[in-house]
């Protein structure tokens, strides 16, 4: 099976990428560069078997308490049914799932605080990728 590649060093990777003035900044940029597939570019940290396709998704509020933030994101699947695409783990019928990011704040900025969790990448954006080479 091909193996699809993280973003080595996560939290400094993230610190640099999404480290924003507000915590729904830090959110939206973090959303940006994970469903772009910014976090399958490097084999520092290890591999994912495969990622979630997303077609969609939504932010819910930043229920915030001083230095620390949560948010839950709620992610459409792309149908997997009858798509060649082993890199996709298996939603057949869509579906969605909702995921809770924490955002924290440091040194005056903020920025989410990730674990290693399955990448959620867009199903354009992966099928780019792919096309592309990774």
């Amino acid at each position: 099976m091909k193996k699809i590649i993280i973003l080595g060093a996560l939290c400094a990777a993230f610190s640099a990428h999404a480290a924003e003035a507000t915590p729904q900044a830090a959110l939206d940029q973090f959303l940006r560069f994970e469903l772009d597939g910014g976090r399958l570019r490097n084999d520092t940290e290890g591999y994912f078997e495969q990622v979630h396709l997303v077609d969609g998704w939504k932010t819910d509020a930043l229920n915030c308490d001083a230095a620390r933030c949560k948010a839950v994101v709620t992610f459409n699947y792309t149908p997997t049914a009858g798509l060649d695409m082993e890199q996709a783990v298996p939603h057949p019928k869509g579906g969605s799932s909702q995921v809770e990011y924490t955002v924290l704040q440091k040194g005056g900025q903020w920025q989410v605080e990730s674990g290693k969790d399955t990448p959620h990448v867009s199903r354009v954006a992966m099928e780019k990728l792919l096309k592309d080479g990774l």
